[in-house]
């Protein structure tokens, strides 16, 4: 087991680096992160917010294969590819279309399940002690349908959830609109999940998580890291744009730039940037209490600190790429159609990179040649949620601790 006087050194500044450097400073060890921005500045700065108990879907839902041309048509679906990136994107794509058959989705559902349940958990002692309950609603979230049929056509897949432990209640009419007087007019039908937990500011949660570090001792430095390098002993230099630091163990936490990293490790993973874009709109009327996902539309209506903020599209293009923020654009379209009466002329538009695997399991794990990196990237869309249970793995990896979680269906050379 290796002495907490040891160094480590965080590599990214996301929930998920912030969440692992608490883990690993709460057990003592001497603990750094660095990053060229500031905390929950990237990726984290404009996710939906969800920290759910049981809402473990994957991204390669069965027979997504067959809907994947409909989405691509439609200029206000859910995936868009820029197809200059399509030769790149092909064996990313051929093993997400794998991760959706009945075979592979099973287990990979299973597992999400186990580790979204437990860093429930874990997020729950984490919120206690950072101070962060003001940043946190317990209110649950619903998904909404236009017709009882259309439920029950999705209530199959809904099933696999409850088989799983998820608790999942059924709202209809006058009995939905009483309990969220905010849903659209059209949708008479909904499921309810009471232990889907949010933050009403994803990005005061990384600030929230970086100054309690701060008071933990910890370090922070933005910082531009140019490479990490082997030295003597087993340890390694991790070079920035301003200094040469020495560190007993790296962990890459650096979201969809961790794929880099690994190459220079030897680590070829298949991770790709799946680009996610919102638009929040202040002061918005009809404010909804929770979280409302618009089945059809394929979009998410989240109650935010900063306003209603939509969400809901991935886009392939490439991490070079410049933002698409006709995106948005659309999304407030859908907007329109489900408030007509909404004032929303004033908004905000963000777009973000998303670390995604072809599997929608992260990468957890040490490398193959080196023991002393960790890897801790590729949550997809989870990645709030699954930052609490990560932390406490990379914690229980460098401890050589078994982990709360089997990491086996994690590790970087699982394709």
């Amino acid at each position: 087991m290796a002495p907490p006087s040891q160094n480590i050194t965080v590599i990214g500044a996301g929930i998920v680096g912030l969440a692992s450097a608490v883990a690993l400073r709460r057990e003592g060890y001497q603990v750094t992160i660095i990053d060229r921005l500031p905390p929950g500045e990237a990726c984290s700065f404009g996710n939906s917010g969800g920290m759910p108990r049981n809402h473990a879907f994957p991204m390669a839902m069965p027979g997504i294969a067959w809907k994947v041309p409909s989405y691509l048509a439609d200029p206000q679906g859910p995936l868009a590819i820029r197809w200059r990136s399509l030769p790149r994107l092909t064996p990313f794509l051929a093993r997400f279309v794998r991760s959706s058959m009945r075979d592979r989705f099973l287990p990979i559902l299973d597992q999400l399940s186990v580790m979204m349940q437990q860093s429930h958990a874990e997020w729950t002692r984490l919120i206690e002690d950072a101070g962060l309950e003001p940043l946190v609603s317990e209110d649950g979230a619903l998904t909404l349908y236009r017709t009882k049929a259309d439920r029950d056509l999705a209530w199959t897949t809904w099933q696999l959830l409850a088989d799983r432990g998820a608790d999942l209640r059924t709202l209809d009419g006058d009995q939905l609109r009483d309990f969220e007087p905010a849903v659209p007019r059209g949708y008479e039908f909904a499921v309810f999940e009471p232990d889907y937990r949010r933050t009403l500011d994803p990005h005061g949660i990384c600030l929230g998580l970086a100054r309690y570090f701060e008071r933990l001792g910890g370090e922070l430095r933005r910082e531009t890291v140019s490479e990490v390098v082997l030295a003597d002993q087993g340890r390694f230099h991790v070079r920035t744009n301003k200094e040469d630091q020495c560190t007993d163990y790296v962990v890459i936490a650096a979201g969809a730039w961790s794929a880099r990293f690994a190459a220079a490790f030897g680590d070829a993973v298949p991770l790709e940037a799946a680009r996610g874009y919102h638009a929040t709109i202040p002061r918005f009327t009809p404010m909804p209490k929770r979280p409302l996902f618009i089945s059809d539309k394929k979009m998410s209506l989240n109650p935010m600190a900063a306003g209603l903020r939509t969400g809901g599209n991935i886009e392939f293009s490439g991490l070079e790429s410049q933002p698409d923020y006709s995106r948005p654009c659309r999304q407030l379209d859908v907007v329109r159609t489900l408030y007509p009466e909404a004032e929303i002329s004033r908004h905000t538009k963000w777009a973000g990179d998303r670390p995604m695997m072809p599997d929608s399991l992260p990468v957890i794990g040490t490398s193959q040649r080196h023991p002393h990196v960790i890897y801790a990237f590729g949550h997809g869309q989870y990645g709030l949620a699954l930052a609490a249970v990560t932390g406490r793995l990379v914690a229980e990896i460098v401890g050589a601790r078994t982990p709360v979680v089997d990491i086996h269906p994690l590790r970087p050379d699982r394709f």
